[in-house]
């Protein structure tokens, strides 16, 4: 019996280690003749359902990594790892649900509460699902718990932004420029949310603009241009310029009512 344990582990850690390595095709066939012993322990197969499910994410294979992850909770009820990869199993399937995402990154959340990125990955959700405000602490409390984790800062920038909320995703990369100087992924974080606040702040003027002119009532002059041919018979291009001016619309006076009887 110890000599089974003994290759079954021996085998458990060679496929991790391939999965290291980023060899996911050879991982994933290694942990899938893992998974047919009839003797393997409770904890060795629930840790060889995890990983084959992630390295079935990472593949795009959704529908079988959740199989997978349904297998993995039955087996393990309360490992939050289980549930934060079923909520990336739905987040990232094209078919996927939010909804069901959400309620998995949360479960994760509430099983290791100072997991930053399981809560960052709920607020996010929350954020997808319209709960807007309720996203928003999650994700806040996440960038202050993260420092300079940066798979942390990603997921609460994309959040924040999602939620329409740039200004304040600059505020949190603020920290975290100072906590990390020389950080190209935190400088690549900062020009996106550098970008995301100039887009919105030229959609708010937009918005403002048109809106000023639809309030008012005002006349507006529309830059139109027509080329007019000249009266020597030349061609257009020798004419002259007119500019549309603009004018007061006058009443419109209905036509009255006929029948075809009437003609």
């Amino acid at each position: 019996m110890s000599r089974m344990l003994t290759l079954i582990h021996g085998g458990w850690t060679a496929t991790r280690s391939l999965a290291r390595n980023g060899r996911r095709v050879e991982a994933l066939a290694q942990a899938t003749q893992i998974l047919s012993r009839p003797d393997l322990p409770v904890a060795v197969a629930a840790d060889a359902r995890r990983l084959a499910a992630e390295l079935l994410i990472e593949s795009e294979r959704y529908v079988e990594a959740r199989r997978h992850l349904r297998a993995a909770a039955a087996l393990e009820p309360a490992h939050a790892r289980t549930y934060y990869l079923a909520g990336l199993a739905s987040e990232r399937d094209p078919d996927g649900d939010d909804r069901r995402a959400a309620v998995n990154f949360r479960r994760a959340s509430g099983a290791e509460p100072e997991n930053a990125l399981y809560r960052a990955a709920f607020g996010r959700a929350a954020v997808r699902c319209d709960r807007v405000k309720k996203g928003v602490r999650e994700l806040l409390a996440a960038a202050a718990a993260a420092g300079d984790k940066i798979p942390v800062l990603r997921v609460v920038v994309d959040g924040l932004i999602e939620a329409g909320r740039a200004r304040t995703a600059r505020r949190v990369l603020q920290k975290a420029r100072f906590l990390c100087p020389r950080s190209s992924e935190v400088r690549r974080l900062w020009e996106r949310v550098r970008f995301e606040t100039a887009r919105a702040g030229q959609q708010n003027a937009r918005r403002t603009q048109d809106a000023r002119f639809a309030m008012d009532g005002d006349i507006v002059l529309l830059p139109f241009l027509r080329v007019v041919g000249s009266d020597d018979g030349q061609s257009p291009s020798a004419g002259h310029v007119r500019r549309d001016v603009g004018s007061t619309p006058r009443p419109h006076l209905g036509r009255p009512w006929s029948t075809k009887a009437d003609r």
